[in-house]
């Protein structure tokens, strides 16, 4: 288990550095993040590479026995490559990403590859063999704040050879996008547009999702360019890049991004900017699960908050305890490696309010101490069971191809939500709303991608949103019911294939068979709420609801809301097939019901649960000495788990021998 902080010393003077280091190691850490936005720093001018700085920052670490992951800088560069290279300038709907501010680099720029092949290469030549440099995060953040889709003119070239190597013909490709439609039939690899900016009507949703796809490899490829520089130049460092919430916000394929890298890292803000408050536990709880099952191992935060967070508003103020209670939190739920943002704050630049573990000045802060105490308490703990496997029964299945398709077809306008002009995150809101429904009853469980999932592993397979499907991957889950499974399979359930062409049969299309029903109508509601009930249990839900027509499956709940005309048709059911079950749920529950509805679920495949109330969080795990009961209030007030009284924010660690838990 390792701590340590994102270190900016370029953005101090040498006078402040060993005492800043002192300072970390006396808090508990052990490793800092450097260099990631310093390409300016390294090269100021084209050819002129000095790396003297890094040098002598490096030597000052290695001395007071603390390490460091180095990030390639490639998140931002300098003005005089922009000057000379305009073409390495992205444009995202209609706007010029300009010097000045941050990701503004087009992927497909054979100028900004060069590069970055350049100033790669001769920081890892002059770099990755220092003693301190136990690893490398690559480039920062990548493909957020909407820098993973480019609507530039080198955008459009990059996007047509792709198009011209995967369907080899023009012709091909009009037949598998469906351009007789509307009579838009190309001749020629030049006459395609950009999918972008449009008056109305827009453009077609198989075009659409190749562009996401296009743009995912472009990235993909750009991360594993860097990645073989630096297995190169710095032999037996680990490579890493780190994501940010939330999961689904690009069209990046990650599962497959970090098959080149060796571990997964993300940014864990739970609060940020003007939040009223922090995002629910069980979201944070979901975040954490879903970059652990990028890999199917533990995971580290590297930038894990530690004051409050934004860049022109403020808002939320954590409370005493619990900053120290997200840091837990993530080490409970599978980091083995927290490294805090940041050290100092910046006094000058965007991040003035990015408050980090000391304020703008040098003084030791409460958020100090309290981190300083959360690590001691944790750290006798973390180091048996942080690295292990999280064990769990029940896995919560996403798929990159589902969450591009609803990015541009969401059906309903309850599965849209732009927080920001530049993302559709309708998709993450609800697959973390199904996760939180596991994770309030304290079941352990994993957040993962479909197509990299063995599905032997589990007993129960929840499955949203599963609109775009694979045949394979549907063989596989029946397989799965068949041997004994339970699969919880969500509305819109096999509509489509994967070039975005509705099934010519009705929904749940394959899955008709093993779930025993079939849908002829649907209404889309938004985010109004429709009723329904189990049995004698009342529950709402919103957003698509469908009418279920049971063939073989008994019917479990149905709607019964007197300002629909569908009153009493089924809208939950569950069907027997092979050993196992399929439930099938028509529309989007409310979290209260989905919780309900898990209830039954878990029963019927013999998985225990338990209700500790909203603000309580229960998680097992296995060390390798000893076995671990976790219990975390999230509330400001006591809390009761069980006949165990919980202080607010109090987190609970309770060893177990082997098996006794």
């Amino acid at each position: 288990m390792i701590f340590g902080a994102d270190y900016y010393p370029e953005q101090w003077t040498s006078k402040d550095w060993e005492e800043d280091i002192r300072i970390m190691k006396d808090m508990g850490l052990t490793r800092v993040r450097l260099a990631e936005f310093s390409w300016a720093l390294v090269e100021p001018k084209e050819g002129n590479f000095n790396f003297s700085f890094w040098q002598k920052i490096l030597d000052l670490v290695h001395k007071h026995k603390m390490d460091a992951i180095l990030g390639t800088p490639t998140a931002t560069f300098p003005p005089w490559l922009a000057k000379k290279y305009p073409d390495i300038l992205q444009v995202r709907d209609g706007v010029l990403r300009g010097i000045g501010t941050r990701r503004q680099a087009c992927f497909s720029s054979s100028n900004y590859r060069k590069a970055v092949i350049k100033v790669v290469t001769k920081m890892a030549q002059a770099l990755g063999k220092h003693p301190a440099v136990i690893g490398w995060q690559v480039d920062n953040e990548i493909g957020h704040e909407g820098s993973d889709i480019d609507h530039s003119d080198t955008s459009l070239k990059a996007f047509r050879v792709w198009l011209k190597n995967k369907y080899k013909t023009v012709q091909n490709l009009n037949e598998t996008w469906g351009n007789v439609f509307w009579g838009v039939i190309f001749n020629d690899w030049n006459e395609i547009p950009i999918p972008g900016l449009h008056v109305s009507a827009g453009y077609n949703p198989s075009m659409i999702q190749d562009f996401y796809r296009f743009h995912s490899d472009t990235v993909v490829d750009f991360v594993k360019l860097q990645a073989e520089i630096l297995r190169k130049h710095s032999p037996g460092r680990k490579l890493t890049t780190n994501l940010y919430p939330s999961p689904f916000l690009p069209v990046i394929d990650m599962s497959e991004l970090f098959t080149h890298l060796d571990y997964v890292s993300w940014d864990n803000y739970p609060t940020w900017g003007d939040q009223a408050e922090p995002f629910p536990h069980p979201f944070i709880s979901a975040m954490h699960q879903y970059n652990r099952g990028l890999k199917n191992q533990s995971f580290t935060v590297m930038e894990q908050i530690s004051g409050f967070q934004g860049h022109d508003l403020l808002g939320y103020l954590p409370a005493p305890g619990q900053i120290k209670l997200w840091m837990k939190q993530a080490i409970v739920q599978g980091s083995d490696q927290i490294v805090f943002f940041r050290y100092r704050t910046a006094r000058y630049g965007q991040e003035q309010l990015c408050y980090g573990i000391l304020d703008h000045d040098k003084a030791l802060t409460e958020r100090y101490f309290e981190l300083q105490k959360g690590i001691s308490e944790i750290l006798p703990h973390a180091q048996d069971f942080a690295s292990e496997q999280f064990p769990a029964d029940v896995a919560i299945l996403h798929d990159i191809e589902n969450s591009r398709n609803f990015k541009h077809q969401p059906v309903s306008s309850g599965l849209k939500y732009n927080p920001v002009p530049f993302a559709q995150v309708g998709y993450d809101i609800e697959m973390a709303t199904w996760f939180s429904g596991m994770n309030i009853l304290n079941v352990n469980t994993h957040f993962s991608p479909i197509s990299k999932t063995d599905f032997s592993k589990y007993e129960v397979i929840v499955l949203p949103l599963y609109s775009m499907i694979d045949d394979k991957i549907v063989q596989s889950l029946k397989e799965f019911v068949e041997k004994g499974g339970t699969l919880v399979l969500g509305y819109r359930a096999g509509a489509k294939d994967k070039n975005s062409w509705m099934l010519d049969s009705q929904i749940p299309g394959p899955f008709s068979e093993m779930a025993g029903v079939r849908v002829r109508k649907f209404e889309a509601v938004s985010n109004r709420e429709v009723k329904f009930r189990f049995r004698v249990l009342p529950g709402t839900c919103s957003k698509i609801c469908e009418i279920l027509e049971p063939t073989t499956a008994k019917v479990w709940a149905r709607y019964t809301d007197k300002n629909k005309f569908y009153k009493g048709k089924p809208v939950i059911t569950c069907n027997k097939f092979g050993k196992g079950f399929v439930v099938y749920i028509g529309s989007s529950l409310s979290p209260v019901s989905l919780m309900l509805l898990y209830r039954r679920v878990l029963r019927l495949a013999d998985i225990p649960f338990r209700f500790y109330g909203p603000n309580v969080e229960k998680t097992f795990r296995k060390g390798k000495t000893k076995d671990y009961e976790i219990y975390i209030n999230h509330s400001r007030k006591m809390s009761l788990a069980g006949f165990k009284i919980l202080k607010p924010f109090e987190v609970r660690i309770l060893p177990k021998t082997k098996n006794e838990a």
